[in-house]
């Protein structure tokens, strides 16, 4: 049977000096492909270079806490570095992905008296996708 339901799994940082689990802290996850195609160089002999790529973006929605470890404080002090994730969409799938994010600041705030969440958008790099056991976690 597929599993197809995201969660319950695990988003981590995975710096050993500065890595962060955000798990607990967030209600959306998802990388994002961009597919980037140029226009066609023509050469004289008639035939073409075309490329293509894609760039890819670690997204999500994290809900606020104005907690000092906060993630959005952690995203501040973290920003520009460039480090290692793991995400496990479904803890009871068999896919985990890894893979290296530009860690930016992230929004804090927002309507009085509310819960508030604000999205994060890391660009990913070097992602690759590996089966995931329950003996995987530390």
């Amino acid at each position: 049977m597929a599993t197809r339901t995201l969660g319950p799994g695990k988003l981590t940082i995975t710096d050993t000096e500065s890595g962060r689990d955000f798990s607990a802290e967030v209600t959306k996850v998802q990388l994002v492909a961009s597919n980037n195609t140029d226009d066609p160089i023509n050469f004289l002999d008639g035939s073409q270079d075309t490329s293509s790529s894609t760039d890819w973006t670690l997204e999500g929605t994290i809900v606020d806490n104005f907690d000092t470890d906060n993630l959005a404080n952690w995203c501040f002090d973290h920003a520009g570095q460039t480090l290692p994730f793991e995400w496990v969409p479904n803890n009871k799938g068999a896919t985990k992905w890894n893979g290296k994010v530009n860690i930016s600041p992230v929004s804090i705030g927002g309507d009085v008296k509310s819960k508030n969440s604000n999205d994060f958008s890391f660009p990913a790099t070097e992602l690759a996708h590996s089966a995931y056991t329950s003996s995987d976690e530390v």
